[in-house]
């Protein structure tokens, strides 16, 4: 562009952006769609040994689940690695050993045969034969590394299933979705969050109703899927534009289809998608679990860029901001000029497009580098050039760096670009986005999740200004890392650190600016290694402001796990150990024999001091102290840290709402109370010399008033209730003592905690509640269960993440079950409809629900309560083998008078729950047709990012049935063998949309799909 012409008149401007517009109309993008679904197929499999070639490594890969890869002796650690044959983007990786096991294993992917990153690890042991997993990134081998076998089999692999693509990844996550309208909790953000627990849904019933994602820039867009919640006859289409004006039919079914799930093959560039919800059968609410676009984003937006030179104002960042009205400029005609772009992270690139501002013959090359240093040719147009503005080239290879360089215009404009793109898919990513955070403190609204939430105008921030304060990141599993970014929210002179760890123990320094620190809000720092835990700890501020992070970046290569450990792990075992007399070593003993059964966890209920006759000692006579009946505060530390070592979570149920009559602390506060004497312990509690009504009340010789105790209106245990005087959160005293507790217990290092009914704890409120106990503890990110309590609002405003559903299973008296009625009745058809009401009404606002068998109904034969476990473990809850009824222990009264056939399955349902990640607590469950829903139950389960898929159908009746299933567009390929996951080994083919199955009375089939 020469100087003279620089300034226009307003209709050339207009002319100008006419063209640049038509530059940006629908482009047929060709990309080799070489492989997508089970690419372990096609790979090249080698191993560390082979018994002999009837157990060769390519058996682990030949889709034949009757043949397998067994090494040479039981030695450890032997190896099974598969070579791709090229980068493809990973979602689910399924190993199936040759035998039922407590198996230690990992499985690594990597892009160059020699620095690996961890996908899966079950270093620690995990129980069972056929593993499911979700994994992310990019990688050309994965190598699956058997450890141990606790049984001392051979390492082996029945069949290494390995789902990847190369056409693309989902690139409408976390981007912006409107709608034509919504219910509260059911935002058109949900349908993009990559959890299928959640949910949008229109705020009516009439239609039309419309979904759009904004790509945030043209894209190039290979697929489309819809997810609706319910398998129905739905009548929608999906449609693709550049402008948010002028739409491209993507996928019609206008001509209303049956099905739940919908994917659709397209081509072409994108930046807006529509889906339109015309009809449901059923009149179900218009809704999207999630509403996916496949593809290549352009990597070049918004990085930076560095060019030869630029004239002032015509920034080289104009070449990369998505607006085609503005572009880099020169300084002046000479030539050659170049303009170079950091994608921030080595990426695998797919297209190049090159956007000049003015019509000319042009020459120029486009290259690509690792390094910034050594180029390689991506596009060559330095010959005859190219006649217009617009070069688009597929290309391939793995870049960090992109350079156009200009070396001619026919009519001397300058050299330019009004926008330079590179679609590809970024191999070093951020790792962080997601993952479980934890903190030294945290400010109401302002969790330390959020400083990995992506989004840099959100912010964690310290509970205040003392310092040093620290969050860790807990990447799930190691990974390679490459770069690290630090960014606060308000310019200062911050000092800190960044440092990274395997085991949250030893940590290695990887940024220190402790000493000058930096001015400003920003560092970042190349770094190189292999870490989990990465901590940021912030140590000063000039200005005084509080400790913060609006963004904590960790880049690389891995499998980050973005799921908690609740949403994915279940089989709880809970020990009432008071009243029965076990000891934490005792417990520890049992570990073992608990991770053979499949169990994910267990729960120790108040093993503070307390006699155990009241509800099995939940009140307390020392808030700080173990039970000397169980052992001491070392060994219950051993026990945590041996369940740990041994891949089992521990839960502990305590106790911030009541106390015992007899604790000294209690007395305290009576004499206290008598005396008129100021104590913390006094106003503990609530006393009162004329309270009115008297229900709940306690009269106390000692405090010659009367004491609140919730539970002291039961008449059926008198003898129990009031010797429970309740804590007073209506005063501070208690609630900074029960922060003291909460932070006491917790830094124990349990995984959880359940609290028995907080919501009737005197003087509590929402406000009280979260101030003196969920932001307490939310700093550690552990699962909290508000036993006793239910609703929506216990997970949104009370901020638990952990309920029981009460509508499923119950206790007290004789006890309750929906599941059980149904299996007498032999008529399941009502039961997904309750599960829509609780379970899947807290997993769509991020809870899940605890379930147990309704052990009081008595007289419950071996198969029909296998059948009610049966669906109590695949419907997606948080499973106990225990209830709430501590005088019943089903391990020692029940389960040894079952056929030894049926105890072993109940240990098979439990690790199959565990071992198999579609059957996690949360993700998505979808109720399929069958030939007679009124005698069976089948649905398709997901878990919570929907890579891993099983179905299960359960037989309601009492005589053996042939049950058909309807698999029509349902996301569950009709050409495959579906592992059985109870039983090992391979179910029968699934060759149709209509799959038969034959199970005995009350009997049940649990598969893993693809």
């Amino acid at each position: 562009m020469n100087r003279n012409t620089r300034w226009m008149s307003m209709m050339t401007v207009m002319a100008m952006m006419m063209t640049l517009f038509a530059l940006f109309a629908p482009v047929e993008v060709n990309i080799a769609h070489a492989a997508n679904g089970n690419l372990a197929l096609t790979g090249t499999a080698t191993a560390s040994s082979a018994q002999s070639s009837t157990y060769a490594a390519g058996k682990a890969v030949d889709g034949n689940l009757t043949t397998y890869w067994n090494a040479s002796s039981t030695s450890m650690p032997q190896w099974l690695q598969i070579d791709l044959g090229g980068l493809y983007t990973l979602s689910k990786i399924d190993q199936t050993f040759a035998n039922d096991d407590v198996w230690k294993y990992k499985i690594e992917g990597s892009i160059d045969n020699a620095n690996w990153a961890t996908l899966v690890d079950k270093s620690a042991s995990a129980s069972g034969r056929t593993f499911g997993d979700s994994v992310n990134g990019t990688y050309r081998y994965v190598k699956l590394t058997v450890l141990s076998s606790a049984s001392g089999y051979a390492a082996s692999s029945q069949e290494l299933t390995i789902i990847g693509s190369d056409e693309g990844y989902i690139i409408s996550q976390g981007k912006a979705y409107t709608a034509s309208s919504n219910l509260v909790k059911y935002e058109p953000s949900k349908a993009g969050d990559g959890n299928t627990s959640t949910y949008w849904a229109a705020s009516s019933g009439s239609t039309p109703q419309w979904l759009k994602v904004d790509l945030g820039s043209p894209s190039i867009v290979t697929g489309v899927e819809q997810n609706f919640k319910d398998f129905d006859t739905f009548g929608f289409k999906i449609e693709g534009s550049l402008d948010n004006t002028s739409w491209t039919m993507l996928l019609d079914r206008m001509t209303p289809a049956a099905g739940q799930s919908f994917k659709q093959a397209v081509s072409g560039t994108y930046r807006y998608v529509r889906l339109t919800v015309n009809s449901s059968a059923s009149g179900f609410w218009s809704g999207s679990t999630e509403f996916n676009v496949y593809g290549f984003a352009n990597l070049a937006l918004g990085k930076s860029t560095s060019a030869s030179t630029t004239e002032p104002g015509w920034d080289t960042f104009k070449a990369v901001d998505g607006d085609p009205s503005t572009y880099w400029l020169a300084t002046d005609a000479a030539m050659p000029q170049s303009l170079t772009v950091d994608l921030g992270g080595i990426s695998s690139l797919k297209r190049v497009e090159q956007n000049f501002f003015d019509a000319d013959i042009w020459k120029f090359k486009i290259e690509a580098s690792l390094d910034n240093v050594n180029w390689t040719m991506l596009a060559d147009k330095t010959g005859a050039g190219i006649n217009g503005t617009f070069l688009g080239q597929d290309v391939s290879g793995t870049y960090r760096y992109v350079r156009l360089t200009v070396t001619f215009s026919q009519n001397s404009h300058w050299a330019c670009s009004g926008e330079l793109k590179v679609f590809g898919t970024p191999l070093e990513r951020n790792l962080a986005v997601g993952t479980s955070v934890t903190s030294s403190s945290l400010a109401p609204g302002y969790e330390p999740w959020i400083a990995v939430d992506g989004n840099p105008n959100s912010y964690w921030i310290a509970s205040d200004a003392t310092m040093p304060q620290w969050i860790i990141v807990d990447l799930g599993v190691n990974s390679l890392v490459t770069r690290l970014e630090q960014n606060f929210f308000d310019p200062d002179i911050w000092k800190f650190k960044i440092e990274g760890s395997t085991d949250k123990t030893n940590w290695t320094m990887l940024v220190d600016k402790t000493g000058t620190g930096i001015n400003g809000t920003s560092s970042v720092t190349n770094v190189t290694g292999t870490y989990r835990y990465i901590r940021l700890t912030v140590n000063y501020s000039q200005a005084a402001h509080w400790a913060c992070s609006g963004e904590l970046k960790v880049f690389g290569y891995g499998s980050p796990v973005t799921t908690k450990w609740w949403e994915s792990t279940s089989g709880v075992m809970r020990y009432y150990a008071k009243y029965y007399n076990q000891t934490f070593n005792y417990l520890t003993s049992q570990l073992d024999t608990l991770k053979s059964k499949g169990y994910g966890a267990i729960e120790l209920v108040a093993p503070y001091p307390g006699a155990p006759d009241v509800w099995a000692g939940l009140g307390a006579t020392d808030n700080y102290g173990v039970d000397t009946s169980l052992g001491t505060m070392a060994e219950m530390e051993n026990l945590i840290s041996q369940a740990h070592a041994k891949g089992i979570r521990i839960v502990v149920m305590l106790n911030p709402g009541y106390a015992r009559d007899t604790a000294a602390m209690f007395l305290k506060a009576a004499d206290d109370y008598r005396n008129n004497v100021y104590s913390k312990e006094r106003y503990w509690f609530h006393f009162s010399p004329t309270p009115s009504p008297y229900e709940r009340w306690t009269w106390s010789a000692r405090a010659n008033a009367y004491y609140w105790a919730y539970w002291g209106d039961d008449p059926a245990t008198p003898q129990w209730d009031s010797n429970i005087p309740s804590y007073n959160f209506a005063n501070q005293e208690w609630r900074d003592e029960a922060k003291k507790y909460l932070r006491f217990w917790m830094d124990k290092g349990f995984d959880g905690i359940v609290l028995d009914a907080p919501v009737v704890y005197d003087g509590i409120n929402v406000s009280i509640n979260n101030s003196s106990i969920t932001d307490v503890l939310r700093n550690y990110d552990i699962s909290s269960n508000a036993e006793g309590a239910g609703g929506q609002e216990m997970i949104t405003d009370w901020h638990y993440n952990l309920l029981q559903d009460y509508e499923i299973t119950n206790w007290g008296g004789s006890g309750y079950s929906t599941i059980i009625p149904a299996i007498n009745n032999q008529n399941p058809n009502a039961i997904d409809g309750i599960l829509k009401n609780n379970r899947d009404a807290i997993n769509a606002v991020n809870g899940i629900t605890q379930t147990p068998p309704s052990w009081e109904i008595a007289g419950v034969s071996s198969t029909k309560r296998l059948l009610e476990i049966a669906t109590l473990t695949t419907m997606g809850t948080f499973f106990y083998l225990h209830n709430g009824q501590h005088t019943i222990d089903p391990t020692t009264t029940i389960i040894p008078t079952w056929p030894a056939s049926d105890q072993n399955m109940l240990s098979k349902l439990i690790k199959a729950q565990n071992s198999y990640k579609a059957l996690s607590p949360n993700g998505s469950r979808v109720k399929l047709n069958t030939n007679d829903n009124n005698k069976y139950y089948a649905f398709k389960r997901t878990n919570k990012t929907g890579t891993s898929k099983a179905l299960v159908i359960l037989n309601y009746q009492n005589a053996s049935q042939t049950i058909t299933v309807n698999l029509a567009n349902t996301d569950i390929s009709t050409s495959q063998t579906p592992v059985d996951l109870l039983n090992g080994g391979a179910a029968a083919a699934i060759t149709s949309t209509s799959y038969t199955v034959t199970l005995p009375a009350y009997g049940f089939t649990v598969l893993g799909v693809n």
